[in-house]
């Protein structure tokens, strides 16, 4: 097969030494790693896969190739390398990773900190997980939801891939919460190289900045963002990854929404796309009840953020609790995207997803990382209808050396959500680390979803600090 597939993986790192680690780490603290996952499409067909690794810029290195594995991907599985693992990947190594296949692949990599961390609440666990970006989703102009410098402990970065073989120049322009640009860095890039753009580094944003950012660049880019708190301890442990996105919709789907639920609460940010003032309203699904907020008008490049914690910010689910559903998010004409958290602030955890742009769900939904009893580590999945009439899914488990588990979902209704939790299955045995692959007879989106969870693998001590994590579903 002569084609080949690319798949971009921003910022995967292994900082061993100290000097090339402070170029990423910084004010979230620690030493990071990094474990990236690719799933073979192809259920008929082995992958054949080259992995290289591209040093970032600021380091000797900037855009030369660090290392280069291949290997091969059993049909319809999926295979992990974590960083500190890889023969031959240099120590201190932090970069960027680009993945070639010769069949359809797709992928997510975690940020994380090395393991033995989440052994007590001075030496709390971190994780955040983005999607893989594939070339179709790169762009010359991205945008970014949520950044934060000293904002209440908060700070974040924005990690941008050259995804050519040409020299990049890219620039971000960040906004404040009113929508005002405040402030722009421009850097150069070396093909496939990466720039990793610190807010607590840029001089014209102020101490306790919260705000959104575009990305432009004469190359195609890919993005990631993280934001993080102090990371002191547990209880400010928290590590959220999410994806730039190159252009929005008029409507945007949000799978999973909590409120007062189990003491989680979800967060959401919208950002305005566009060229002109829009104005947004959400529609918020518990169960079979809706309850629908209007947010004021949002301006190009603004981002409004509203936290379910706070009656204030939403009036309109003050009576609602201990409920987890759905959201669909609808713009008065403006192209928007969204982001949306899910913490729990007693524990130190948290996560970020993308919202999912009209247009982009499809019948099939990959998730290349499921795990259910690994180390301690349990997923589940939480996939939506978003068609007007009800359909149903059937979800496939695999992992190379065992025998696939299929479960049917039962009729889903017209903008509902179906989850399900992989420990609870027990055809699914323990050690399970593998894919997951949703078929629906209507058009569906999807996240998936981490957590170390000693009440379902006692096999494994305590795991302090944010070992939560989720990424988006990627539609085939």
């Amino acid at each position: 097969m002569s084609k080949w597939f690319r798949v971009l993986l921003v910022v995967a790192v292994v900082v061993v030494g100290v000097q090339l680690g402070t170029l990423l780490v910084g004010a979230q603290g620690g030493t990071y790693v990094s474990g990236f996952t690719v799933q073979n499409q192809d259920a008929v067909n082995a992958a054949n896969v080259t992995i290289r690794f591209y040093w970032a810029e600021g380091t000797p290195g900037a855009g030369s190739v660090a290392h280069t594995i291949t290997d091969v991907i059993d049909a319809g599985k999926s295979k992990t390398w974590f960083t500190p693992s890889v023969p031959g990947l240099p120590d201190g190594f932090i970069g960027s990773v680009v993945v070639e296949s010769d069949r359809p692949v797709a992928a997510i990599v975690n940020t994380q900190t090395p393991s033995g961390t989440g052994s007590s609440p001075s030496n709390p666990n971190r994780v955040g997980t983005a999607s893989g970006v594939l070339e179709a989703q790169t762009g010359t102009n991205m945008y970014v939801t949520q950044i934060m410098k000293n904002f209440y402990g908060w700070g974040s970065y924005i990690a941008v891939q050259n995804t050519t073989g040409d020299t990049a120049s890219v620039t971000v322009r960040y906004f404040d919460s009113t929508g005002a640009q405040i402030a722009t860095n421009t850097q150069s890039l070396h093909p496939y190289s990466t720039y990793v753009f610190r807010q607590e580094s840029e001089a014209g944003l102020p101490s306790g900045f919260s705000g959104s950012a575009k990305v432009e660049s004469n190359k195609a880019v890919a993005v990631i963002c993280n934001f993080y708190n102090s990371g002191t301890m547990d209880t400010t442990a928290q590590f959220h990854s999410y994806n730039g996105l190159a252009g929005g919709a008029t409507k945007i789907y949000a799978p999973r929404i909590v409120k007062d639920y189990y003491g989680y609460q979800s967060g959401l940010t919208v950002q305005n796309v566009g060229t002109l003032p829009t104005v947004v309203t959400v529609q918020y699904t518990f169960g079979g009840s809706t309850y629908t907020q209007t947010l004021p008008s949002i301006g190009p490049g603004q981002a409004k953020v509203v936290y379910m914690g706070s009656p204030l910010q939403v009036p309109e689910l003050a009576t609602v609790s201990a409920v987890s559903g759905s959201a669909v998010i609808t713009s008065s004409g403006q192209p928007i995207i969204a982001t949306v958290n899910e913490d729990n602030r007693s524990m130190g955890r948290g996560v970020t997803y993308n919202g999912f742009l009209d247009g982009s769900a499809t019948s099939t939904v990959l998730f290349p990382q499921i795990t259910s009893k690994y180390y301690g580590y349990c997923s589940g999945i939480q996939i939506m209808n978003v068609t007007a009439a009800p359909h149903s899914c059937t979800v496939t488990y695999s992992m190379a050396g065992r025998a696939d588990v299929t479960v049917a979902t039962g009729s889903i209704g017209a903008g509902q959500s179906w989850s399900q939790f992989a420990p609870d299955l027990a055809s699914l045995t323990a050690d399970f680390n593998g894919a997951a692959v949703v078929t629906c007879d209507g058009n569906f989106v999807g996240i998936a979803n981490m957590s170390h969870r000693v009440d379902k693998d006692p096999r494994w001590p305590t795991n302090y600090g944010d070992n939560f994590t989720t990424y988006n579903g990627i539609n085939k």
